[in-house]
Formats: C-alpha cells, structure tokens, sequence
C-alpha cells in the first residue's frame, strides 16, 4: 500500500469540508477547465483545417507534374501513353493555364483561363462543386462553354441562361512590341456554362474552359502543356510520383497535394501551433492555483505533519504525501478535463449547438474533430505542468 497516496487522498477528498478543501477542488477545476478547453479548441481547430483541406482537394489532383523552367511543356503521345499506363493511375488530364481577361456585357475581370481536356472531371471533383448551372465545357455542335468560380461570376454577373457569349482576351505568345495593344492579344468567346464554389482563393482565381479552346486562344503545339494532373488510387501517391519522375526525368517537378498547397498547410500548422503554445501558456499561469492550495494544506495540516514525524516519518515521506496530493489533483483535473472536452465535442458533432449566423458560411455550425495526438498531447502537456507546479511548496517542508 502507498502511504502518501493514501493519506493525500483522504486530504483532497475528505468528508470535512474546509477552507482548504474548497481552494483545492477550486485549483482541481481551474485544471480541468484549462485541459477542455484546450481539447475543445484544438479540436474546433481540426475541424476547419479538415474542412478547408476538403474544400482544397475538389480542386487539386491527387499528383500534378509542371515543368521545372518555363510556362509549358512537350509531352508526345507516347509519354502520355506511358503515363497513363503508370500501376496506381487512375485518370489523367492534361491542362493549360494563362492569365486572361474576361468581358461580359460590360464588366470586365482579370482571371486565369485554365483550359482542361474530357478526363478533367475524373481527376478533381470540380463537378460536384457547380452549385448554379451545370459542368459542360461543349457542346454536341462544338461550342464552348466555361465554367466560373463564384467570386469572378459576381464580379462579372454572370447570367448561366446560354444567351449571352463571355469573351475572352489573352496575350499573343509572339505579339511584337511594336504592335498596338489591341493587336496584341487573341480573342474569342465562350458560354458561360456554371459557376462553382469552392474556396476563395479559386472561386476569384479560375475559369475552365475547353482545352482545345485554351489551345487556339494561345496558338499552343498539339503537344504543349502546362501542367499534368493525376488522380492516383488511395495510398499510391508517392509510389506514382517517384516512377512519374524515373519517367520524365529532371525537367519536371512532380507535387503531392501537399506540396501544391504547402504555403496554406503551412499557415493552417503554424496556427495550430501558435493556438496551443498560448492555451500552453495559460495552462502555466492556472497551474499557480496549485501552488497556492498546496502552500495552505502544508499550513493547515502542520499539526498532521507534528503527528507523523512523532511517528517516525522523515522529510521526504512528509513531502511525498504533499508532492502526491498535487499530483492528485492535476491527474484528477486532468482526465475530468479532458472528458468534459470530449463530451462537448461529442455534443457539437451530434447536435450542432453553436450555429454560424444563417447565410454567413458554407456550414451551418462549427466543425469539429477529435484526434487522438491531441488528446495525448493535451494529458502530457497539463500533466508536467501540474507536476512541476507541486515542487515549489513541498520542497520546503520540514521536520
């Protein structure tokens, strides 16, 4: 039997309610309030990040391969073949991206014309994204259509009715300076065929359109590209890239689609990280609360420490028993915490309590996710915190 234990134990969870005890379940609490909140947060934070990265993927490729210098590369059919051949591939789209300004009625709107083959559709979700309209890029007599991020239909107002035609105005690849600026950009016009919604940065970045119109518009090769992208089968993601780059050698950079996003990633972790350093930090100054509850046990249990050492308790089993008792209540707030946070996780996810504001956002309530690293990360962290907290007033008791 653990002695100290014992006796801290009886300390904290005594019948006879006193001063000491209420500044002990006072500190108990201001730990387990500290460690849901920081499961909540953290968790309401993977949320979003799980959300946005949802939202990010129905527009990047599983793999995209662009060239390592300049806008476009040659890829003749026979690469293609063997790209398309690669074990794990499962759809491959070959496209062509180039600034462009775009004119409706009279409004007008600087974007990038992204010109995209049939396979398109089978490599990203785009499709599915169309919220007004429908995905066609042309028609049965060879018209082609587009399809517009919400942000540039706006601005434009687009109107999807097949009535009015969207003309597109992009620079000559080989218009000399000496020509006047009319002459040097190509024109030519589409129906705008949907509008999709996604993410900011593509709804007020993207217009997609058919390749072979993208091609014309730019007087590019047959074989010309800009970029490659890949939907590969779940898993063999960087198997594909490294036989992709085996295939085509240096001249091409091949991306994941974290690597096509690394910048938004990035700022989603370092926020995360920034969120639980500071949640750290509180957790720090709440931990004071121990310090405080235990220095009052020490006072008010001195004629208990008397009794012990008459007993024959040294010094350090005096300071175990207070070193356990503080020991006790961060587990104890701890794990109360931490099952507190679950449960209001567990009672967003399944009820969505707190709403967003009707029309404000593309959900209705706030996301949340629980991940197991979290939790763990959170019991650590509070735990050593709590633990370290108890050596200030127990190092000096005496005899």
């Amino acid at each position: 039997m653990d002695l100290p234990l014992h006796i801290a134990r009886r300390y904290i969870f005594s019948r006879r309610l006193s001063l000491v005890n209420v500044i002990t379940f006072i500190s108990m609490l201001g730990v387990a309030g500290m460690s849901a909140a920081l499961v909540v947060i953290l968790s309401v934070f993977n949320g979003f990040d799980s959300l946005i990265s949802s939202m990010v993927n129905q527009f990047d490729p599983d793999l995209k391969v662009t060239p390592a210098k300049g806008k476009t590369m040659i890829l003749d059919s026979h690469k293609r073949s063997q790209l398309g051949s690669i074990e794990g591939v499962e759809a491959v789209a070959y496209t062509i991206e180039e600034t462009a300004l775009f004119q409706y009625d009279n409004y007008q709107y600087i974007a990038t014309l992204k010109g995209v083959d049939d396979s398109y559709a089978k490599v990203c979700d785009i499709p599915a994204t169309v919220f007004l309209g429908e995905y066609l890029l042309q028609d049965t007599s060879g018209v082609p259509f587009a399809v517009l991020g919400a942000d540039i239909a706006a601005s434009l107002w687009v109107q999807t009715n097949g009535l009015t035609p969207m003309k597109v105005y992009a620079p000559l690849r080989n218009a000399k300076a000496a020509i006047s600026p009319a002459e040097a950009f190509a024109k030519g016009n589409v129906m705008p065929s949907g509008i999709f919604h996604i993410h900011q940065d593509f709804d007020n970045k993207y217009v997609i359109a058919p390749l072979s119109f993208a091609k014309s518009l730019m007087e590019l090769e047959n074989d010309e590209y800009s970029a490659v992208e890949i939907r590969v089968s779940n898993g063999r993601a960087g198997t594909v890239a490294s036989k992709i780059k085996d295939l085509l050698g240096d001249g091409y950079v091949v991306k994941d689609r974290y690597q096509q996003q690394d910048t938004l990633y990035k700022i989603m972790q370092s926020e995360k990280l920034s969120i639980f350093v500071m949640l750290t930090f509180i957790i720090i100054i709440a931990s004071f609360n121990i310090v405080g509850a235990l220095a009052m046990l020490v006072i008010d249990k001195k004629g208990d420490i008397a009794t012990l050492s008459h007993l024959g308790a040294d010094g350090t089993f005096l300071r175990r028993i207070f070193v356990k008792t503080g020991h006790l209540i961060t587990v104890t707030g701890a794990v109360v915490g931490i099952v507190l946070g679950l449960l209001v996780c567990w009672l967003q996810m399944e009820f969505q309590l707190l709403k967003f504001p009707e029309g404000s956002y593309i959900i209705d309530a706030y996301p949340v996710e629980i991940r197991m690293l979290d939790i763990v990360a959170t019991a650590v962290v509070v735990t050593v915190i709590g633990f370290l907290a108890t050596i200030i007033p127990t190092r000096n008791i005496k005899i």
